[in-house]
């Protein structure tokens, strides 16, 4: 049984996020690529008896988070659903490559990126953002240009807000080559560490535009 005590103490988080995290995944079912007329039979018994078994696995956890939850005080749980949750951290599509001065020699990444709660709203963050940037041309091995992480912070003084929005922007040099020789997009991926109890990682792979002059 879970009393408030746990619920302060933070172990009815622990207790209750297995159980939802298996409400939220448990009607998923393996789909097996049919043979024949007797497989597809066969295989939509099994899938029929496991769908049947996972929503009684789900009802009797329904069950249980119901009975933990009405041993709290319902303010305190009126509080936890209402807290918000980072779900996301990605890169944004205004992210760019640029020169450093003028239009070729050294360039940097202006790395854009907007984190989210549950509901998709933006949610200011606290936690450390490693950042790998690398270079990959049709017929030539990758290469590394930048590999960089930003404390909790630096991440905190990243943050930028705006008429067009919020988010934070990272500033990273980038070297190995001109910037006129790179391709026309390099690949970042991200990896957001949040602080807290958690301690929930969130990675973001995309490609970046190199902006281009005279063309």
């Amino acid at each position: 049984m879970i009393f408030p005590a746990d619920f302060r103490s933070g172990h009815f988080a622990f207790a209750i996020c297995p159980l939802l995290v298996v409400l939220a995944t448990g009607c998923r079912m393996t789909v097996l690529p049919p043979t024949s007329e007797d497989s597809v039979r066969e295989r939509n018994t099994v899938l029929r008896d496991e769908n049947e078994a996972l929503k009684r696995e789900n009802e009797g956890l329904r069950v249980r988070v119901s009975e933990a939850e009405a041993g709290l005080d319902p303010a305190a749980v009126e509080l936890s659903d209402a807290t918000p949750r980072l779900v996301s951290m990605v890169i944004e599509g205004s992210s760019l490559v640029e020169p450093v001065a003028g239009e070729r020699g050294p360039s940097q990444l202006t790395l854009r990126m907007s984190p989210s709660d549950d509901r998709g709203r933006f949610l200011q963050v606290v936690g450390a953002l490693s950042v790998t940037v690398v270079g990959v041309s049709i017929g030539e091995d990758p290469i590394l240009l930048a590999q960089d992480r930003f404390t909790p912070a630096e991440v905190r003084d990243a943050w930028r807000g705006g008429m067009m929005g919020s988010g934070y922007v990272f500033e990273i040099p980038l070297t190995g080559c001109l910037h006129e020789d790179l391709p026309d997009s390099l690949d970042v991926v991200t990896l957001f560490e949040a602080a807290g109890n958690d301690h929930r990682e969130l990675r973001d792979e995309c490609p970046v535009k190199v902006r281009r002059y005279g063309s």
